[in-house]
């Protein structure tokens, strides 16, 4: 008999898969670590994948914000080469730590900074293994171990570990339908770019839908950018090109603003404040902690909050007000002055103080997502997210300027759906109820991002099957409740389950922040190792 390293497999290889190996290899014990990607490249994630997504998309989260693997995304852009970085239109002067960048490109950074991560585990001692072209159908308990049923290349092979992690990333349909009506998925991207010159309807107004708008601009046209000044040019044949953007309430997310990094504190919904109204109890906690951030508006910007109105200080006021302002300077006439402000406050390096607050306040909520009753839980979800959202959607500059091109083109317009509106299929196309009357598309392009999932929802029969309930909710630290085998340590990072407990799931440093505590508690609670012949 010889004892084994303690096996753990990972499933998926992109970003939230990365963080929880980071978080794994800095156990003294050495570990046996396999990580199964479905596609051919490991380390990037759907989101960032060149194929799925075109050259243009671009990723929300700055360079300095992003949670390394091993090295930041700077230091690893000043390692490439000029003819690389000439590549996308980028020179050394370009590199900055305040810069967005496009999503495939972070694709290819996050996919070289993966392989060092690996190197860098092998060598404090960790067995690590990561096979490509493996798709795992199913994973079940098998005793005190669990087992992953894989593909590869016309085979079905299966493998057995401790502790698996299941980090599958973003699902998106292949042909999503609301109202029984066949919307078209942007992803893969060339879901869009095959679409003629025509009326196309986009579903949805944040960043995930102006990339749409942009990819169909650049397959149908070109943008020249003089002095600051962005114009777009249809191609030839292409004059027929007419986008318009569909959303709830007809707004868009605002310009990125200048704020400081590393943060600076806020004054009254602070973590210890929070931390204190969480520990008196569940009773009223939402309103508790809402009544802090008012305060920190009050405190930064008063006139802000004087100008939502007094209806405000309420949470179902909060959110009315809030879309009410937003939706009275109006959509991409509002998008135009707020970008002008966000350059001039840039550039004198001032700090838009209300939002500021929204944005680091709202993070002071995500302690309280796993423990609301389920009368502040549905408080929260109506009221308070999309405000939230709302505010941490900032826009690139450079996608502002793109869109705002196509409304001077007269090929782009933004409006608002009709309440109870409803999406009808006839032979002229995908029609949908709006402020302006019915409006009728050829083609209807679904990019309002990645929607939440149950764990029923999970690619796995077998560990469906077994699971306790599968419309539970998904809390922290993420492990699955296999009442058939409670000795199985299976945790579900995947962000579709996670998404429908936490909205805010999605970005880069949530990812590192939810498999830290995967991982915290796997490591705390799993067997020391085992034992083979």
């Amino acid at each position: 008999m010889t004892s084994r390293p303690r096996s753990i497999g990972i499933v998926g290889s992109g970003p939230m898969a990365g963080y929880t190996l980071r978080h794994l290899i800095a156990n003294e014990a050495p570990l046996a670590i396999t990580v199964f990607e479905a596609h051919e490249t490991a380390g990037c994630g759907m989101p960032y994948r060149a194929g799925m997504n075109a050259d243009e998309m671009y990723c929300n989260a700055f360079s300095r914000e992003i949670p390394v693997f091993t090295r930041r995304l700077t230091t690893w852009l000043k390692d490439q080469s000029d003819i690389f970085l000439h590549g996308w239109d980028l020179t050394r002067d370009d590199i900055d730590a305040r810069a967005f960048y496009p999503r495939v490109l972070l694709g290819e950074y996050l996919s070289a900074d993966f392989a060092d991560l690996c190197a860098k585990g092998r060598a404090a001692g960790h067995e690590i293994e990561v096979k490509t072209r493996h798709n795992v159908e199913d994973i079940q308990p098998d005793g005190a171990r669990v087992r992953c049923t894989v593909a590869h290349d016309g085979q079905i092979v299966t493998a057995k570990f401790d502790d698996v992690v299941i980090a599958t990333g973003h699902v998106w349909p292949a042909q999503p339908q609301i109202d029984g009506v066949n919307l078209t998925s942007p992803w893969p991207c060339a879901n869009i770019t095959r679409f003629a010159p025509g009326r196309l309807g986009i579903l949805g107004s944040s960043l995930s839908a102006i990339d749409v708008v942009v990819a169909l601009a650049l397959q149908h046209g070109e943008f020249t950018e003089r002095d600051g000044h962005v114009a777009w040019y249809p191609a030839k044949g292409a004059d027929d090109l007419h986008v318009t953007m569909v959303s709830h309430n007809g707004i868009m997310p605002e310009p990125d603003f200048h704020y400081p990094y590393p943060y600076e504190p806020l004054r009254h919904i602070t973590p210890e404040v929070v931390a204190g109204e969480i520990a008196k109890g569940t009773d009223g906690l939402l309103g508790r902690v809402f009544d802090l951030l008012i305060a920190e508006l009050r405190a930064v910007d008063p006139e802000y909050l004087d100008d939502l109105g007094p209806d405000a200080e309420t949470i179902e006021g909060f959110c009315a007000a809030y879309v009410r302002q937003r939706k009275n300077l109006g959509g991409l006439r509002a998008l135009r002055a707020t970008l002008q402000t966000a350059i001039v406050t840039f550039e004198a390096k001032e700090t838009q103080a209300y939002r500021y607050a929204l944005l680091r306040g709202h993070e002071r909520f995500e302690p309280l997502l796993d423990i609301l009753d389920d009368a502040d839980r549905e408080l929260f979800s109506a009221h308070l997210a999309p405000v939230f959202a709302d505010c941490y959607a900032a826009i690139p500059h450079i996608s502002v300027r793109r869109v705002l091109a196509l409304q001077d083109a007269g090929v782009l317009e933004l409006v608002a759906t009709q309440e109870g509106a409803t999406f009808t299929a006839g032979p002229e196309g995908i029609s949908i109820d709006t402020i302006d009357g019915p409006l009728t598309f050829s083609a209807m392009i679904d990019a309002r991002g990645q929607a939440p999932a149950t764990l029923g929802d999970l690619p796995f029969p077998g560990l469906v099957q077994g699971l306790c309930d599968v419309d539970a909710p998904l809390l922290a630290p993420y492990r699955l409740n296999m009442p058939s085998n409670p000795a199985a340590r299976i945790y579900c990072l995947a962000i579709p389950q996670i998404l429908a407990r936490n909205p805010f799931a999605q970005g880069l440093a949530n990812c590192a922040d939810l498999s830290r505590r995967a991982v915290t508690d796997l490591l705390a609670h799993g067997a020391a190792g085992g034992r083979t012949h």
